[in-house]
């Protein structure tokens, strides 16, 4: 049974996601402060709330590329530098009657809310028209001709509220969440580096963060509440 929430579950969903594509931003770590170059509409991400510790598995896509991500709840999914239109599919791993909600955010404001109680059931975004939910989801970022699928998992302390800035040598991403939090940089630039710079905002702990490059950890960070991972990530 797929039902449409008529009040939003509200547990963590603080996410801010401004993007600036700058050049100018490259290498600072003053996120208010990326540069001179213009700023991009507020990025897209994805909530999955609902009974705690529900396992769960996304299907998103842009105009780009695809990717899957699996988690448990609660868990939030940002895109940086993505590109309209913007589809999800949520699908819970578990044969059972809990909750999962996902709660597809622009900025601050949530723009669909989709919910199953089902047993393995499917919870389909309501974020487009219905003329773009038919347009076909791209291919897997990091198989042959598409970017590489550039991640960063920013699993602890659990409820941790950060500042982070995706960048590589084109643009910089500016983000604000809470953890647990899987950060995907849609499009980066091949074979250059690429920085995550992490700012813990309130203090509860160390940050357990991994950088991922095409499924294969490329840089770990599991002390301090500032981090930086930096690596590159070919095809």
């Amino acid at each position: 049974m797929l039902t449409k929430a008529k009040s939003l579950l509200r547990l963590m969903v603080t996410t801010f996601a401004l993007t600036a594509a700058a050049c100018n931003g490259f290498g600072t770590t003053n996120i208010t402060s990326p540069g001179s170059t213009p700023n991009k509409a507020p990025q897209v991400s994805f909530r999955v709330v609902g009974r705690v510790g529900t396992p769960f598995s996304l299907y998103i896509s842009d105009a780009r590329a695809s990717w899957t991500v699996k988690g448990v709840i609660p868990e939030t999914i940002i895109i940086v530098n993505e590109a309209s239109p913007v589809r999800v599919t949520a699908t819970k791993l578990i044969n059972d009657n809990s909750l999962m909600s996902v709660e597809v955010i622009a900025g601050f404001n949530v723009k669909a809310l989709a919910s199953t109680t089902d047993g393995f059931g499917t919870a389909p975004d309501g974020f487009q028209q219905p003329a773009q939910r038919q347009l076909p989801y791209q291919p897997l970022a990091g198989t042959p001709g598409q970017p590489p699928d550039v991640r960063f998992y920013v699993k602890g302390p659990t409820t941790e509220l950060f500042d982070a800035l995706i960048e590589d040598q084109k643009q910089s991403n500016a983000l604000e969440t809470r953890v647990p939090a899987v950060i995907i940089f849609d499009n980066p630039s091949t074979n250059a580096s690429i920085d995550g710079i992490f700012t813990a905002v309130t203090i509860t702990g160390d940050f357990n963060i991994d950088m991922t490059c095409n499924g294969a950890v490329v840089a770990v960070g599991r002390t301090g509440t500032a981090q930086t991972l930096k690596s590159t990530c070919g095809p």
